[in-house]
């Protein structure tokens, strides 16, 4: 087998024009005409460093999104984040918009911690990359795409930019509204909602440090006993899941783009016997990390 490292790819190396109409920070194309232009033949697995919106209007395909796959079908809308291990696995005349954007083009108007604040943006180990629309959703989101690739492809200069960080804001505000349809209302007080995101970030922030329960209750200032419990009746897992499920997937990332050992990747994340992070990475993922590595560099279908 040909090995072919993983690459992670920048807004401005993913088409031939490199972006002349708004630098590296944004980009809006069809996803067929992106398919035939791009450099890239994306069927084997990337790093995403943006954000990306891809609506899909027409045909079929199959995508690998952080190691899940998705047939992918008209009327879903897929918003990943950065970070995210992407691959094309099959395009049967796939047809929509893929939006690319940087955390810094949102910002330049809006508060970033807005953009944290949609549920399919927030912390990866919980939130599914995808929403469904029914017809008339579908309709008008289709609709505030081609309004936005008009003016984006239309060459103008004045107020550009902020009409399209207006129009991405609406796209994702009506998405937030799909995706969280049905869900039950949760007061924005309750002390344990809080807990939950407070304990969240920390494994955002503290993953490759910590991975014993009673480390994040010492930083929230409450027994493991305690945050098991809150876990448990507020995600249906317990603390030491949520924990373990963050680590498998920065473990599966960089076994998935970085070009480092297994027993460099399993040191970084606090393994300091290889052994072991071998064991508990087979453990919870059923193959070893080399297997695992082996398996995601092999060939996908190539995009048609």
């Amino acid at each position: 087998m040909r090995e072919i490292a993983p690459k992670s790819y920048n807004i401005d190396e993913l088409r031939c024009n490199a972006f002349a109409r708004a630098g590296k920070h944004f980009d809006l194309v069809r996803h067929e005409a992106f398919m035939a232009e791009s450099k890239h033949g994306f069927s084997f697995p990337h790093r995403h460093n943006y954000y990306m919106l891809m609506l899909a209007t027409a045909g079929s395909g199959r995508q690998l999104i952080d190691f899940e796959t998705y047939d992918v079908t008209p009327g879903q809308l897929y918003l990943m984040s950065p970070g995210m291990i992407h691959a094309w696995e099959e395009n049967n005349a796939l047809k929509g918009f893929d939006l690319f954007f940087t955390a810094d083009f949102f910002t330049q108007r809006y508060n970033i911690n807005k953009l944290y604040e949609f549920p399919f943006f927030s912390l990866p180990q919980r939130q599914q990359p995808m929403v469904e629309l029914n017809e008339k959703e579908h309709r008008q989101i289709n609709e505030l795409f081609e309004q936005m690739l008009e003016a984006y492809e239309s060459g103008l200069q004045d107020g550009l930019m902020s009409m399209l960080r207006s129009y991405l804001n609406i796209i994702l505000v009506r998405a937030q509204r799909i995706y969280t349809k049905g869900q039950p209302l949760q007061r924005e007080d309750s002390p344990s909602r809080n807990l939950i995101q407070q304990f969240e970030l920390l494994i955002e922030q503290h993953h490759r440090e910590y991975r014993l329960v009673k480390d994040y209750g010492k930083l929230l200032h409450i027994t493991p006993n305690h945050l098991n419990a809150v876990c448990r009746e507020k995600t249906g897992r317990s603390a030491g899941d949520l924990i373990r499920n963050r680590i498998m997937l920065e473990a599966k990332r960089m076994l998935a783009h970085d070009r480092r050992t297994v027993g460099e990747i399993g040191s970084s994340l606090n393994f300091n016997d290889t052994a072991y992070f071998c064991r508990f990475f087979k453990k919870y993922e059923g193959a070893t990390p080399e297997q695992f590595r082996r398996q995601l560099l092999q060939p996908r279908t190539a995009p048609k």
